[in-house]
């Protein structure tokens, strides 16, 4: 699909509305699975519900989202097959998360574990971007994430 910048934000801005309403159901129902949990004695369980689903479902419908949309704006291979890392580096941040939040509640102990998920992190967070400069590079349309989060608010440079 041949689209401008400008054109291309519109469509991610909707898509992430779109998921943003999505998401809050999951976590609507997650919430009140935990609560259900919680009343019945089930108290870890509950954390585990709590923790474990309700912020990695909310990142899942998020990254999905944005990765079905940029898949619509080229059909370049180079373009999807980096959209697609991008897709996977997101994924990997929420695994990472859920494995730290399960270590914290099963083991406390284990807090040593959070310098590992801060550097890997830290290493999904340069590669998303370079990965996004790589796309720009393919894609001079392509909507970057800073040029996104500018759009936003009201400041869309072209």
């Amino acid at each position: 699909m041949n689209m401008t910048q400008r054109e291309r934000f519109d469509h991610l801005y909707e898509a992430g509305k779109r998921s943003t309403r999505q998401a809050l159901l999951l976590g609507v129902f997650i919430v009140l699975l935990g609560v259900i949990f919680w009343f019945t004695g089930e108290r870890r369980l509950a954390e585990l519900v709590g923790f474990v689903l309700f912020i990695p479902v909310i990142l899942f419908v998020k990254v999905w989202a944005r990765t079905k949309t940029l898949l619509t704006f080229n059909e370049a291979p180079d373009y999807r097959r980096l959209v697609w890392y991008e897709y996977w580096s997101g994924m990997a941040v929420i695994v990472i998360f859920c494995v730290l939040i399960v270590t914290l509640l099963l083991r406390p102990e284990q807090e040593n574990i959070l310098i590992l998920v801060v550097a890997f992190n830290l290493f999904a967070w340069i590669a998303s971007s370079k990965i996004d400069q790589k796309l720009a590079n393919i894609d001079p349309e392509h909507v970057t994430h800073k040029a996104y989060e500018r759009g936003k608010v009201g400041f869309f440079l072209k």
